[in-house]
């Protein structure tokens, strides 16, 4: 399918933002590695919404919000939100095994279009999500995961990671997301955009 999502967002300096789709795939994933080579996060523009079932340990298991900061740019016509948050399976080693987890606790920075207030969630589906509207009348939606996951032993070590640097520069590259649903002139087009920018 052509290309129909146009998109850019700002990243410090020393960090750098690579496709690492397969040939033919559009859309990513983009990942942004720092100064070290090392991946901080990723950005994939999806060609339709999917409903999956949990196809591993399912369950509601509970959310913990560990901040929330307005974006500012745009999806299309729609705001959004970079949210953190965070899951404890310290007392379920069996899906953090099921569910292929690095750890105990699970935290995720990413763009939310309609801020989450679920308190619960599924290990599995334990995500962030937006959307950018396109003119297609089959596929009229592109979801939007630009994310950054990270693990912890405890959650008191996910909850000071929110005072990091490196938290500060993920929210402040995610903040700065514009995307806009666009009729390309070709396959490929309109090209998404990452400029370095010394975000600190």
């Amino acid at each position: 399918m052509e290309f129909d999502v146009a998109f850019s967002f700002d990243y410090p300096a020393t960090w750098t933002v690579t496709n690492t789709a397969p040939p033919n795939q559009e859309g990513g994933p983009f990942v942004i590695s720092n100064e070290a080579s090392v991946e901080v996060a990723s950005l994939h523009v999806e060609p339709q919404f999917s409903a999956y079932r949990c196809e591993r340990v399912c369950g509601d298991m509970a959310v913990s919000y560990l901040g929330e900061v307005p974006g500012q740019g745009m999806l299309g016509d729609k705001s959004y939100a970079v949210q953190t948050k965070a899951m404890d399976l310290t007392s379920r080693k069996d899906q953090q095994t099921a569910n292929r987890w690095e750890d105990n606790v699970r935290l995720i920075v990413g763009v939310v279009g309609n801020p989450s207030t679920t308190q619960a969630e599924d290990p599995f589906h334990f995500s962030t999500l937006a959307a950018v509207d396109v003119p297609s009348t089959s596929s009229p939606v592109r979801p939007v995961i630009f994310a950054a996951d990270r693990y912890f032993e405890t959650m008191t070590e996910a909850k000071a990671y929110t005072s990091s640097s490196e938290h500060t520069q993920i929210q402040a590259m995610m903040q700065s997301l514009k995307a806009t649903g666009a009729t390309g002139t070709g396959k490929g087009t309109p090209t998404p955009t990452a400029t370095p920018s010394g975000l600190r």
